[in-house]
């Protein structure tokens, strides 16, 4: 019986926090200043509350008191309204409102280029289940990349827009991709998106049947993408389906079986739950089967020679 009223008098405690704790959700109170609004606002956006997190970041506006406290509110205030409507024109129209304010009031420029980038973006959600028009989104991606040069969200653009040109299965675009991809990760040694980089202009060389540059484009993206983890913290991404690609490409494009080994080892050692291991062994054991078969029938054929036949 102890145990039972200690239970209620322990979840009554619980339920009167987040009483006191939500009460000032739906309103955005509860915030001293800007700063405070601002990291409530952000706590209710990861956990997807937009429309709380909407509130929170209107009292981070109303209670700015520097250019740096209001655009950056403006920012997730729009991002908020991005992000919870979705594809809905209504969400999409006050979330661009809101981005061109950032872009007007953003003096040093550090939440205008994501807020263009954004406003880009908005070419690709528009066309829904249609692909967009390429044209339209080179010269928006292009804006972001001409008037924010050297920013992350200029980086960002580059690859959006080889990602649409190689989308599209036109011969002539793909070309025009890998081109620029081929310049762009030879120029941005340090970008922190070199490695996607690479992995995009590994897809640009496999739709043009170039497979051992396919193979080295994936073998560099996936050892950036170390080098990123140990050196600068920032997450590998899915390696194993790199080094799976590689591995496949090696074998049955390149017939490189030595080169697949490596990839496939490298799959089963970094990633030994990875549910391509399993077809990775199973490409193993082909490979040695194969390479078996051969050497019998170069033995028999060394076995006939010498007989005369």
């Amino acid at each position: 019986m102890t145990t039972t009223i200690l239970g209620r008098a322990a979840l009554a405690a619980v339920l009167a926090g987040m009483m006191v704790v939500c009460a000032g959700c739906g309103r955005g109170a509860g915030a001293d200043s800007s700063e405070d609004a601002y990291d409530l606002g952000w706590n209710f956006f990861r956990l997807a509350e937009f429309e709380i997190a909407r509130k929170h970041f209107e009292a981070s506006l109303k209670l700015a008191t520097n250019e740096t406290q209001r655009v950056r509110a403006l920012s997730s205030l729009a991002d908020a309204w991005n992000y919870n409507g979705g594809n809905q024109e209504h969400t999409m129209k006050k979330a661009a409102d809101l981005y061109r304010r950032v872009i007007a009031e953003d003096s040093e420029k550090v939440w205008a280029p994501w807020a263009a980038l954004a406003i880009a973006r908005h070419i690709v959600w528009r066309a829904v289940d249609n692909f967009p028009d390429l044209a339209e989104l080179e010269e928006a991606y292009g804006a972001v990349m001409r008037d924010y040069p050297g920013t992350m969200a200029a980086e960002e653009a580059f690859l959006y827009l080889q990602n649409a040109r190689i989308a599209r299965m036109d011969d002539a675009a793909l070309a025009k991709s890998v081109e620029e991809l081929e310049a762009w990760v030879e120029e941005h040694l340090e970008s922190p998106v070199l490695s996607r980089a690479y992995a995009m202009l590994a897809r640009g060389y496999h739709l043009q049947r170039e497979g051992l540059k396919y193979i080295g484009a994936l073998s560099r993206s996936a050892e950036i993408a170390k080098m990123q983890v140990q050196h600068e913290n920032m997450p590998a991404g899915d390696q194993g389906e790199t080094y799976f690609k590689a591995g496949t490409a090696a074998q049955f494009d390149a017939g490189d079986f030595e080169l697949a080994r490596k990839y496939y080892a490298m799959l089963i050692e970094e990633s030994p739950v990875d549910q391509r291991v399993f077809i990775a062994e199973q490409h193993l054991e082909q490979m040695k089967k194969f390479e078996e078969e051969v050497r019998e029938e170069v033995r028999r054929e060394e076995v006939r020679r010498e007989k005369g036949e």
